[in-house]
């Protein structure tokens, strides 16, 4: 009989406590592998001395556990074995070289350009010298301290979640982007590091550190396998969280600068981008859904090494032997570990499938945008390149599975299920009614709303809105002042989040200038009618009389002037006097008929009635004065302003000059539709809304409007569809944000599919009939 291969003598192996039972941890020191062994395991490979054949290994087992055990199984675990490289053989040489080069070969091609080395070094006196810096740290008294610090980080960052909120689009830019590298790198390479420091702390080996490219982004790396070999598990779980632990205590100290630094300096704007890319880093580093650090810390809590493999491995057996009907041998595990594999197997492939459906989702976005059908091509080949042993294994699967098929069939129970599942999958996806919700942010609105707001130039704006299935706006503008010295300030005379009715007083303008202004149009307008009434008023008597006596005063003067003239002549002529007199003479007698003249014509304006040009520009002088006494007084009438709604008053807080009054007894808010879906959307339709402020409560609503025109929302056309929602008891407030889901009827859920895939490709791709 042939004999068995020797166990190799230089194998590492800890022991260490499991679920109350011993487990054998052994590691191979050239290749830096791993196996884990429960007691009748490491029992069997402790017999592989050269000399014992399988045979007699098998019959050693039976005595010794009570189990049957044949050689040809002996056989497949020693080539287990192997293939690891833990025996003394060819094959065990070869193993044990090529995966002490890194096993490139047997990784795929996305695994080699997702995960290239491109440096390795052996840390030895470089991890020991910072080992023996780390060591007086090692004491409750430090860790008490870090815990603080990282307690004020994440309260500062939870009290300023706005400013470290990821917007890609300001973040990802020229101006951050060797920022946020040099950042990853640094960061990446501290919590390496701090892995390593405690392995060696605790008397683990390091078998080497580098640097490579993670998915094209630099990386160090520490490999801290020896871990494995801790017989304490809270040792194992240390070295697990120390990197986390570091990056926590860098995240809540790069909080802190940028809370104590001047905004916009480069000291505030790095720590700034070292906060937000540790808590990311941090969030992906303690998913234990991915295989990072809570992946591992989650594998070592539960002590159940390759967690991952071993869930999907179970899941997958149990798929194949119960859903397929495949002749294979049942995976034997307890019903702890049963529960653990298919719970954790169904959340792993929910997040990956998410997240690697979002990634494809976003690059297609992008590639289609800029390149069309052709970028959309050439993703489908690099999936389908990326993807190659997925598709390779799945291949073989369906071979497999259809050769099995032969003997399935021949039983006519398994047919028969098979047929009924199929049914049953295909009227779930074609016949069965699903929703259908066309969703989007919303802001609450009031139904009706009543502004009033005084502007610097002594304009009084008011404003009133109607929403709803017909909305109006109106507004009003009134000049309050002609200039600059004129004193106007707008009182309220509500509390902000009064209710007010309509006609209540709202708010009281104090101006010195209206007042003035009213009193000096009356007095004008007064006086324009006293005139008009005196040119309108007839004759007096004693007036007539007065010009009359003037008139015939005026005219005795004249004739005595007149016979002076005539004497005055006849003297000249007799050359009794000189021509000079009788100059004089004919001045006078032109005189006193001048003032006679004058005289009659001031008797006949008496006499006469009022000419109708200077009533018609006294009545035009006086409607002027009207319509400005009218302004004034409509301007006097606007310094008292009520409300035309009820509703409650909010004073604006960054402007004391804005009165608002709402009407909340329906809010009103709009939902953008996208043009895709616009068609689907109808008048009535129920909408249930989701409002930040109250998360257990769903309030319901319908739509009211659907607009004519779309908007530009987001780098999108956007339909903003109106939905009114009842609020008798004023619960929704407005400004308060919320989701809103339009039922838009039911259909089946390859329907609802096909619409979901159209809404993300461009037009030309479907539309290339």
């Amino acid at each position: 009989m042939a004999t068995l291969p020797r166990l190799r003598p230089d194998l590492i192996v800890s022991p260490s406590t499991q679920d109350k039972a011993t487990v054998y941890t052994v590691k191979e020191p050239r290749a830096g592998t791993f196996i884990r062994l429960r007691e009748p395991e490491y029992w069997l490979i402790s017999r592989f001395d050269g000399r014992t054949s399988a045979e007699d290994l098998a019959l050693q087992f039976h005595q010794k556990f009570g189990f049957a055990m044949t050689a040809e199984e002996v056989n497949e675990f020693v080539t287990a074995l192997a293939k690891l490289g833990f025996l003394e053989s060819g094959l065990a040489e070869q193993t044990a070289s090529r995966l002490s080069y890194g096993g490139a070969s047997q990784r795929t091609l996305a695994e080699r350009i997702l995960y290239i080395k491109l440096g390795v070094f052996q840390p030895g006196k470089f991890l020991s010298v910072l080992t023996s810096l780390y060591r007086p740290f090692h004491r409750p008294f430090w860790f008490g301290l870090q815990a603080l610090v990282i307690v004020v980080g994440v309260a500062l960052l939870l009290a300023h979640h706005e400013a470290f909120s990821v917007n890609l689009a300001a973040l990802f830019n020229i101006a951050s982007i060797a920022a946020i590298v040099l950042s990853l790198f640094v960061l990446v390479a501290f919590h390496e590091l701090a892995h390593a420091v405690v392995c060696r702390y605790h008397g683990g080996e390091v078998r080497e550190m580098g640097i490579l490219l993670l998915y094209f982004q630099p990386c160090f790396y520490a490999d801290v396998s020896d871990a494995w070999l801790f017989p304490k598990k809270r040792h194992r779980l240390v070295v697990t969280l120390a990197g986390l632990w570091s990056q926590s205590v860098v995240m809540a100290l790069a909080i802190m600068v940028w809370r104590v630094t001047v905004e916009g300096t480069g000291v505030n704007t790095l720590a700034h981008t070292v906060g937000i890319v540790c808590w990311i880093t941090f969030l992906f580093n303690f998913n234990p859904l991915i295989k990072l650090d809570g992946y591992y810390f989650l594998s070592d809590w539960i002590e159940i090494p390759n967690l991952r493999q071993k869930s999907f491995g179970y899941l997958k057996n149990a798929v194949q032997r119960r859903l397929l009907g495949w002749p294979i041998d049942r995976i034997v595990v307890t019903r702890r570990e049963r529960r653990i594999f298919l719970a954790y197997a169904a959340l792993a492939m929910i997040f990956s499938g998410w997240l690697i459906g979002y990634v494809v989702l976003m690059v297609g976005r992008f590639v289609t945008g800029a390149a069309g059908v052709t970028g959309l091509i050439l993703l489908i080949v690099a999936l389908a390149v990326i993807l190659l042993p997925v598709i390779r294994d799945l291949g073989k699967g369906t071979v497999q599975h259809l050769v099995y098929m032969k003997s399935l069939l021949q039983k006519p129970l398994r047919l028969i299920s098979y047929l009924v599942v199929f049914i049953a999958i295909l009227v779930f996806v074609l016949a069965v009614p699903f929703p259908h919700r066309v969703s989007g942010d919303v802001l609450i609105q009031p139904i009706s709303e009543f502004t009033v707001a005084l502007n610097e130039y002594g304009l009084l704006e008011s404003a009133h809105r109607t929403g709803g299935a017909s909305p109006e706006n109106t507004s009003n503008f009134v000049q309050m002042m002609s200039n600059e010295a004129t004193a106007l300030e707008l009182r309220p005379c509500v509390k902000d989040g009064q209710p007010v009715a309509v006609g209540d007083t709202v708010a009281i303008l104090q101006s010195n200038q209206i007042s003035q202004q009213i009193a000096i149009a009356v007095g004008e307008l007064d006086r324009l009618r006293d005139q008009l009434k005196l040119l309108q008023a007839p004759p007096k008597k004693e007036q007539i009389a007065e010009a009359q006596a003037q008139v015939t005063a005026a005219k005795a003067n004249y004739d005595q002037v007149k016979r002076e003239q005539r004497r005055v002549e006849e003297l000249v002529a007799k050359n009794l006097s000189t021509q000079e007199r009788l100059e004089s003479a004919r001045a006078a007698t032109e005189i006193a008929k001048a003032e006679l003249n004058n005289k009659t014509s001031s008797l006949a304006l008496v006499k006469s009635p009022p000419r109708p040009e200077e009533e018609a520009v006294l009545n035009r002088s006086i409607a002027k004065q009207v319509t400005q006494l009218e302004f004034l007084r409509r301007q006097a009438a606007a310094q008292v302003i009520t409300a035309p709604i009820s509703g409650n008053v909010s004073v604006r807080s960054n402007d004391k000059r804005v009165i608002a009054v709402a009407d909340l007894h329906r809010a009103e808010m709009t939902v953008p539709v996208s043009d895709f879906d616009i068609s689907l959307i109808e008048i009535g339709q129920r909408v249930q809304v989701k409002v930040r402020s109250f998360p257990d409560r769903v309030f319901e609503g319908s739509v009211v409007r659907i607009p004519g025109g779309a908007e530009r929302i987001d780098n999108g056309s956007r339909f903003p569809v109106t939905v009114v929602i009842d609020n008798p008891d004023g619960t929704l407030r407005s400004g308060m944000s919320g989701y809103a889901k339009i039922e838009a009827g039911t259909a089946s859920l390859a329907w609802l599919a096909w619409r979901k895939a159209m809404s993300v490709l461009k037009v030309e791709f479907w539309s290339l009939w």
